[in-house]
């Protein structure tokens, strides 16, 4: 297993608190107090609030794009498509937390261009990997859509990213959330996908 440094688990920390309260709520004190240290500390490891911010995003960048390398092993681009949205919702349902992205594209106007740098880059590569998963996919018939993956992926993104949203105002959110990725797919012309 690898060893984590004191740096990361305070930036991973940083990232379930914006997920959770958005970077306005998030104050250094307040990361000092869940670390359970002083919040001088905090300025070993990171120069202001919004340096924490840009290097909390580039670490969920980092870590979003491990799970997805994983996908890359799936044989059609239906089914990495598929168990990309499975990933998304195991993240939500276990969490009840939005996409850090999501989360922080809503404060734009209060986070330095470092910060959204690292935002539009974590957009960038998701919808890089959706639209190669959609080319695939169309070429191997797992995917029956007159759109290319470049048309495909920002709208599928952007749909997954606002079902997170609406989903986190219903009772059983997990479910709806299962329910409308579905029909998406469905909608979309995905018709292979892992089970």
């Amino acid at each position: 297993m690898k060893q984590v440094s004191r740096k990361e688990e305070l930036t991973g920390l940083a990232i379930e608190l914006m997920q959770s309260s958005g970077y306005g709520a998030l104050g250094l004190r307040r990361l000092a107090e869940e670390a359970c240290m002083q919040a001088a500390s905090l300025y070993n490891h990171f120069t202001s609030k919004n340096d924490l911010a840009r290097q909390a995003m580039a670490l969920y960048t980092l870590r979003q794009g491990e799970a997805i390398a994983v996908l890359e092993a799936c044989a059609t681009g239906g089914e990495r498509i598929g168990l990309y949205l499975d990933m998304v919702e195991t993240q939500f349902a276990g969490q009840q937390r939005l996409c850090l992205g999501l989360m922080l594209t809503v404060e734009r106007h209060a986070l330095s261009s470092e910060v959204v740098d690292e935002v539009v880059r974590f957009v960038a590569a998701n919808t890089a990997w959706l639209g190669a998963a959609w080319d695939l996919g169309r070429a191997d018939g797992s995917i029956r859509s007159p759109l290319s993956g470049d048309a495909a992926a920002p709208v599928l993104f952007s749909a997954m990213e606002g079902m997170l949203t609406f989903c986190q105002l219903q009772p059983e959110s997990a479910r709806v959330f299962r329910q409308q990725a579905d029909a998406l797919l469905e909608g979309l012309g995905v018709l292979a996908r892992a089970a």
